[in-house]
């Protein structure tokens, strides 16, 4: 992270002025819903799309809290966290892969080393067929060659 400090307080400042401003906007924006306001006669307006005003909603947060997520993720701090969180999680694959390939020598099954080995020995009996067939087919030319002369 270097010398740069993240200031957490400002952050946070920031994240609930947004959370608030989201909630009130939102609070408002319900309160003259036409579902929520009543008619002359005392009726509730019966016309109300949910869909619309959650989509309403979702406009004002993304608005508010874009600005936030904006300081949040160009942050030192963010950065850092996120590269801590990589190289745990690759220790924590290296852990697991050594718990399979161990369960799996327990329980007397073919590992990925296994396999890999295997494969590695195939790929060289298959050269080496390839190599042995290629010296064939000069050998057939050559014949065929001496034959016609």
């Amino acid at each position: 992270m270097g010398e740069e400090k993240f200031n957490y307080a400002e952050y946070y400042k920031k994240f609930y002025e947004a959370w608030e401003k989201t909630m009130s906007e939102a609070i408002e924006m319900w309160a003259k819903s036409p579902f929520l306001s009543t008619r002359e006669g005392g009726e509730k307006e019966s016309e109300f799309d949910p869909v619309a005003y959650y989509k309403k909603f979702y406009s004002i947060w993304e608005n508010s809290m874009s600005e936030v997520l904006d300081m949040w993720l160009k942050s030192p701090f963010f950065g850092a966290s996120l590269g801590k969180a990589v190289e745990k999680s690759s220790e924590f694959k290296k852990y697991l892969d050594d718990v399979m390939e161990r369960s799996l020598k327990n329980l007397h099954l073919p590992t990925k080393s296994d396999i890999d080995r295997i494969l590695a020995s195939v790929n060289k009996i298959e050269a080496k067929i390839n190599d042995l067939w290629d010296k064939l087919e000069e050998l057939k030319a050559e014949k065929e060659s001496t034959r016609a002369e």
